[in-house]
């Protein structure tokens, strides 16, 4: 009987915040057991003394195991090994920095970077993203494609499992077989036609939105919110302003939330003004009870996750969105109609993929109706809607489930018990595919359940990358004149 449970050498925060994301079952290794039955695949992110080395050497060698190696990170250097061609891909920038190498029946996938230095990196700037010549969106936001880090590991790990004829078992990122569903508006400045009007939209496809509010804007109206049915409102700050103090961050984000709770509104979540995340805004949260915050220049389009700060888990859950609004379009002199385009591609695009979908929206902002199609297609396919409160308790909830998998490979079956038996779960055997069983059914053969294909990542053109990449200099002015519009605490 083999655990179906990630060993890892060294559980750093960055590594813990990622598998974390991932949703598999993991701990650090403990190399007074047995490795070949406790462990489905091996991470070695950290140096080795001789006897673990060769404890590792034999979990490759003698049982087909499966690691994945830091190079840059560790003394595993081992003898024999062979170039091997995995058979499926990577994110693009990452392709080239992943290797893989066969030793014996064993599988070796060696990273020439570290997945946990680049999920902790909380760094930004701007970048463009695609969509038609010369029309193509930017926005300040992380440095680090971190859904492209997740999407490395997430793919090697179950490769190893697939090498090892081992089901690759993860918690699937929705509370129920859809995917999530989400809308976040930022009410800068709005005034009340321009809320009634998108809440109106809101109510008519029953799309529950998370309204975060510029306080100040709506100081003398701030009851108008309670009359909002199946929203949810949390804090934007007081002013529209950020600063790198931590106490006029502090005092922005005290005094308007005592402004809301005095208008009998309780703020479980917050977003900071112009997305910006610094080490303060980090700090100061640590002092407030926010369930989670949602900052693009941390992370976007990708699973919520505990950031990284001082090389610990930050206790208030991220939630990312996707950073491009009709207001980066319009910028960019985009018709509506093209706004409806591009974000009914980027809705279909992860749809396709059976990935979770997350859309913001300034009510002053023009394209309002360009939610309507989008908003449309969301109730045909049947996606999983939520606030943002909804969906940081589920998150919280799948992160406290523990999956006890075990996988008998002689009869080739498997036994898999979860604390929360309704959670689904994304069972792959190999690496072309996957099903999606509920806990509690996880016992039953999984030829019984739908199938999912796993589409290969996709590859911009080299005309795409030349122009998301060129004119530097455009994008640098805009940034300066972005700093210079922003207003300061």
């Amino acid at each position: 009987m083999i655990r179906i449970r990630i060993g890892i050498s060294e559980l750093s925060a960055g590594w813990m915040t990622l598998l974390q994301q991932i949703g598999v079952e993991f701990e650090e290794i403990d190399f007074r057991k047995n490795l070949e039955s406790n462990y489905s695949s091996i991470i070695v992110n950290s140096k080795l003394d001789r006897p673990e080395l060769d404890k590792i050497d034999q979990f490759i060698r003698n049982n087909s195991g499966g690691i994945l190696l830091i190079s840059e990170l560790t003394n595993t250097a081992l003898a024999g090994k062979s170039t091997l061609n995995p058979g499926y891909s990577f994110p693009q920038k990452y392709a080239s920095k992943i290797e893989f190498f066969a030793l014996e029946t064993g599988m070796i996938s060696q990273f020439s970077f570290d997945p946990a230095e680049e999920i902790s990196d909380n760094r930004f700037k701007r970048k463009r993203f695609p969509f038609k010549t010369n029309h193509h969106p930017d926005e300040i936001v992380s440095s680090v494609d971190k859904k492209a880090v997740l999407d490395c590991v997430d793919s090697v790990l179950r490769g190893l499992h697939s090498h090892r004829q081992l089901p690759y078992i993860t918690k699937w990122h929705s509370p129920s077989k859809k995917p999530v569903f989400g809308f976040r508006v930022d009410s800068d400045y709005g005034n009340k036609e321009s809320i009634s009007s998108l809440y109106t939209i809101g109510r008519k496809y029953s799309i529950p939105m998370t309204w975060f509010l510029h306080v100040q804007a709506h100081e003398d109206w701030l009851d108008y919110f309670q009359a909002f049915e199946n929203q949810e409102i949390a804090l934007h700050g007081y002013e529209h302003g950020t600063s790198s103090s931590y106490e006029h961050i502090a005092n922005n984000i005290e005094r308007g939330k005592q402004l809301m709770i005095d208008a009998g509104l309780i703020p479980a979540g917050f977003t900071a003004p112009y997305g910006i995340w610094n080490d303060a805004l980090a700090e100061i949260l640590l002092k407030f009870d926010f369930a989670y915050s949602s900052e693009f220049t941390l992370g976007y389009d990708t699973l919520p996750f505990y950031p990284v700060h001082d090389a610990k888990l930050h206790p208030t859950l991220q939630i990312p969105v996707h950073p491009i609004c009709t207001g980066s379009l319009n910028r960019k002199k985009v018709s509506k109609k093209d706004m409806e385009t591009y974000f009914m591609e980027i809705l279909d695009q992860k749809i396709g993929d059976n990935e979770n979908v997350l859309f913001y929206h300034h009510p002053l902002q023009p394209g309002l109706k360009i939610w309507e199609p989008v908003f449309e297609r969301v109730n045909h396919e049947n996606l999983a809607k939520v606030t943002f409160s909804e969906f940081a308790a589920f998150w919280n909830q799948r992160l406290d489930a523990v999956v006890n998998a075990v996988f008998d490979p002689r009869e080739r079956k498997l036994t898999c018990e979860s604390s929360l038996p309704s959670q689904w779960l994304r069972i792959s055997m190999d690496c072309s595919k996957y099903h999606l069983v509920e806990a509690s059914k996880t016992n039953t053969s999984l030829d019984s359940f739908e199938t999912f294909l796993i589409p290969p990542f996709k590859e911009s053109s080299v005309q795409t990358i030349k122009e998301l990449k060129g004119n530097r200099l455009q994008l640098f002015k805009t940034s300066i004149l972005d700093w210079k519009n922003r207003k300061r605490l």
